[in-house]
C-alpha cells in the first residue's frame, strides 16, 4: 500500500520507500524498514474489563518497537514496555502489579514482493526473553511468536492485510493460533483509516476474538501519529481498549 518518494541528490535520484509501520493495528505489515534506516514505533494502550465481579484496568506505557533495516530482505526488531494492571474486586481490596514487560527480539524476512496477483509476503519470528522484565510478566521459558504477513493492493487507495501464525510460551504443550485481517483506506495522501478483526486461538481454552478501527496521520514522510480503539467479541476478551502513539524513521 506504499508509494515511492523521489528525492533529488547531487549525482542521482535517491528512491526512499514510504514509511510503513506495524502500529496501531495488530496486523504486522509485510514491509521491511529500508537498509540503514532506524524506525521507532511507540505509544500506549489502555484496556478495561469486568468479569466475575472484578474490574480490571490495564495500561501499557511506552510500548516501543525498534526496527532496523539490514538489507532489502531483512530487518531486526527489539521492544518492550511498561505495564500497570489493577484488579478491583467488588467489596474487596484493589490489587496492583506494575513493572517492565519482558524484552522481545526478532527478525522480519521479506519473502515476496507484490506483483500482479502475487501479494507481498513476509515471515516474522519474535522471542520474549525470560528474566528481562518484572517476574509476574516474564515467561518461565523463551516464548516465541511466528507468523506470515500478507499484503495486497486492491485499488490505489484500498489495501488488504492478513497475519496467520502461532505463539508458544515454552511451557504449554500446544501453541496458540494467531490471526488478523485488516482493510486500510487512504482518505487523503497523508491520512489513512483501517478496520481490523483479530484474535488468539488457544488449544485448550476459549478463543479471544476482537475488533478495532483507527487512523494514521503522516506529518512528514518519516513521522506518523496514530490512534485506534476496539472491543472484545468473546467472553475472555477485554470489554474495550484504546491505543495511540507515534512512529519516527531516521534518517528520512
Amino acid at each position: 500500500m506504499g508509494f515511492l518518494i523521489v528525492v533529488a541528490g547531487n549525482s542521482q535520484d535517491v528512491i526512499v520507500p514510504e514509511m510503513v509501520t506495524d502500529r496501531p493495528d495488530q496486523t504486522e505489515s509485510a514491509a521491511i524498514v529500508p537498509k540503514g534506516h532506524f524506525q521507532i514505533e511507540t505509544g500506549f494502550v489502555y484496556q478495561g474489563d469486568e468479569a466475575n465481579s472484578v474490574k480490571t484496568n490495564e495500561i501499557a506505557l511506552f510500548t516501543t518497537l525498534l526496527r532496523y533495516g539490514i538489507n532489502k530482505n531483512f530487518e531486526l526488531r527489539l521492544g518492550s514496555g511498561y505495564l500497570d494492571i489493577t484488579n478491583k474486586p467488588e467489596g474487596g481490596v484493589d490489587m496492583n502489579t506494575s513493572g517492565l514487560a519482558p524484552l522481545f527480539a526478532g527478525i522480519k524476512f521479506k519473502m515476496l514482493e507484490e506483483s500482479g496477483f502475487v501479494p507481498e509476503m513476509a515471515f516474522l519470528l519474535t522471542a520474549e526473553i525470560p528474566g528481562t522484565g518484572k517476574e509476574e510478566f516474564t515467561p518461565e521459558y523463551v516464548a516465541t511468536d511466528m507468523r506470515f504477513a500478507v499484503e495486497y493492493t486492491l485499488t490505489n487507495r484500498l489495501g488488504f492485510g492478513m497475519n496467520l501464525g502461532a505463539r508458544y510460551n515454552g511451557s504449554d504443550p500446544d501453541p496458540e493460533g494467531i490471526y488478523s485481517f485488516v482493510l486500510g483506506y487512504g482518505l487523503l495522501d497523508n491520512v489513512g483509516v483501517f478496520l481490523e478483526s483479530y484474535g488468539f486461538l488457544p488449544s485448550n481454552q476459549m478463543p479471544d476474538h476482537r475488533l478495532d478501527a483507527g487512523f494514521t496521520w503522516s506529518l512528514k514522510n518519516n513521522l506518523q501519529l496514530d490512534a485506534s480503539g476496539g472491543i472484545g467479541l468473546s467472553e475472555v476478551s477485554p470489554d474495550y481498549f484504546v491505543n495511540a502513539g507515534l512512529s519516527w524513521r531516521i534518517p528520512k
